[in-house]
């Protein structure tokens, strides 16, 4: 994680050099706003992010939008702005169905795609196209929630939570903790992805989070209250183009 924020840093500074030299010193044809360069750089920030992350959704996006500022010498003025991000949704989806064995590679909390025969200790969704969300109590203490176009509500109950990976792609879900305990650490891995989660977690955990934020919105409701007994629970992952969001019930 540390050599690829490394990367991402080193390059981005690369690029915003590049520029604000070549606007500087109008060496095309086309004259930039002030703004469309400060938007231009906050644009390719996003995209080579994506790129280290190996994020396709953050990449095709951050392309279609810096597709939108750079229409009028693009020649695409015709097929901007809703064209385009349609047409940008549309790939993110197929190249994300496409590519997803490889990024299982490149992205550990993909991984546990491996354990879908794991039965009822396995709490996967799969689309069923209908309206209502798919609940579930688990009892164990390795928690699995895949949710792809559909909504998901999970109650854990563990006497020995140990992690719980969850993937969410162009839907919603819900993941109860409330319920559980923890003997020293545990692991939440979350990748949320043209999509929304909620966390449900008891207000005297200790949380550590190494999110990486990718035109998300990750937020924090309700009161704190640890101690020096409290439990350490690290929440990893991504959320690209969707939302976290961490109850402290």
């Amino acid at each position: 994680m540390r050599n690829r924020n490394g990367i991402f840093w080193g390059i981005f500074l690369v690029l915003s050099a590049a520029i604000l030299v070549v606007s500087q010193m109008h060496l095309l044809t086309y004259s930039f706003g002030f703004w469309t360069v400060v938007v231009t750089i906050f644009l390719a920030a996003v995209l080579i992010k994506s790129l280290v992350y190996f994020s396709i959704p953050g990449t095709v996006f951050s392309l279609a939008f810096l597709g939108i500022v750079y229409a009028k010498p693009l020649g695409i003025t015709a097929i901007v702005p809703w064209t385009l991000l349609g047409a940008a949704l549309l790939v993110s989806i197929g190249l994300s169905m496409i590519f997803r064995p490889l990024l299982a590679k490149h992205r550990p909390w993909m991984n546990y795609h491996k354990n879908f025969s794991k039965g009822h200790h396995g709490p996967f969704y799969s689309f069923d196209y209908t309206s209502e969300p798919d609940v579930k109590t688990v009892d164990d203490p390795d928690v699995n929630v895949y949710v792809k176009m559909g909504s998901s509500i999970r109650y854990v109950k563990s006497d020995d939570f140990s992690s719980a990976n969850i993937d969410v792609s162009m839907g919603d879900a819900k993941v109860y903790f409330d319920n559980v305990k923890v003997n020293d650490t545990a692991t939440i891995s979350v990748n949320v992805s043209l999509g929304g989660a909620e966390l449900f977690v008891p207000r005297n955990w200790n949380i550590i989070k190494g999110l990486d934020n990718n035109m998300g919105n990750i937020t924090e409701v309700g009161n704190v209250e640890n101690d020096i007994d409290s439990p350490d629970i690290t929440i990893v992952g991504r959320v690209s183009l969707g939302n976290l969001k961490i109850n402290y019930v």
